[in-house]
């Protein structure tokens, strides 16, 4: 009888286990997208918009920095050696452009997607083609800001903390702290010491592009410049684990398809995206999709003076 029940036990034990992982697997199911649910997010408080000259002192601050240290770290030489090459030729490109008549009341918004996915050489070139596009419309007399967008943290920060405390309420919006980075401001020159922090190990990590669009468009709305025009680089569609585990793998992407069709709709800014190896055109009316990262500066380039002069 004794071997009987401990055989019983052991078995009973054993189905238990077996059960775990599909209980586990039942638990951690997505909720289903609604599309009837406004897009929000759950809390703004944590979320930054800073210089990149201060990257440094926020991210060191955060408690999931050491997980970075696994990447390799990008040289930033080729940034400086750039610039440098920009400078000595600055001259010969203004003269050239001497004869073509830029809009002097215009200003140009470059917004980089900061995706763990932009890591490597895709950040590289990005940062490149920031370079390029800001001398070319320096030596236009084009007034021009560069910005980034990523997320504090790895799915879910402060924000996710908190709705964790407030016993998980269904549907709760957006779940990560955003960081938003301006690199050059409209009365700043870019250089290649800005350009470097884009390749922090420690930066690239969520995308949540539609509320990045917003942030920049509403920069550009408070300029007095007639025509505004927001360029986007992105190699992705928006993703952030904890929201949209939380709200329906949709979330994101249905406010994106949003924020770009009013932006298009109003007809005062100018929209116009880059997707490397990513179809933009799904999203965008102007929108260009380049196959490797190598093309992003002759694009960003040529996608500029359409823009300037879209009578050309």
């Amino acid at each position: 009888m004794l071997w009987r029940d401990a055989f019983l036990t052991a078995l009973v034990a054993l189905m238990a286990l077996s059960f775990l992982p599909s209980l586990r697997k039942f638990r951690q199911t997505p909720v289903p997208f609604d599309p009837a649910r406004p897009y929000r997010a759950y809390t703004r408080d944590y979320d930054l918009e800073i210089k990149a000259g201060d990257l440094d002192a926020v991210l060191a601050a955060l408690p999931d920095r050491r997980w970075a240290e696994r990447f390799p770290q990008i040289d930033p030489g080729p940034l400086y050696d750039l610039e440098a090459e920009l400078a000595g030729r600055r001259a010969d490109l203004a003269a050239t452009q001497q004869q073509d008549s830029s809009p002097s009341d215009t200003i140009v918004t470059l917004l980089i997607d900061h995706s763990g996915s932009m890591r490597g050489q895709p950040i590289l070139f990005a940062a490149r083609a920031a370079l390029v596009a800001s001398d070319l419309l320096d030596s236009l007399g084009v007034t021009h800001e560069v910005l980034g967008f990523t997320t504090a943290r790895w799915k879910g920060g402060q924000s996710r903390e908190k709705w964790l405390n407030d016993r998980k309420p269904s549907y709760p919006g957006r779940l990560n702290d955003l960081l938003h980075v301006v690199y050059c401001s409209p009365a700043e020159k870019l250089s290649a010491r800005h350009c470097a922090e884009m390749l922090r190990r420690d930066l690239l990590k969520e995308n949540i592009d539609g509320e990045a669009i917003e942030w920049a468009a509403s920069r550009l709305r408070q300029r007095d410049e007639r025509q505004k025009c927001l360029i986007v680089l992105s190699d992705g569609a928006p993703v952030d684990d904890s929201t949209l585990h939380e709200n329906g793998d949709r979330y994101l992407d249905r406010h994106l398809r949003r924020v770009i069709g009013e932006i298009e709709q109003a007809g005062d800014i100018r929209l116009a995206a880059i997707g490397i190896g990513h179809p933009v055109e799904q999203y965008y009316k102007e929108g260009l999709t380049i196959s490797s990262p190598e093309e992003l500066e002759s694009t960003l380039v040529q996608l500029i003076n359409r823009l300037l002069h879209p009578s050309a």
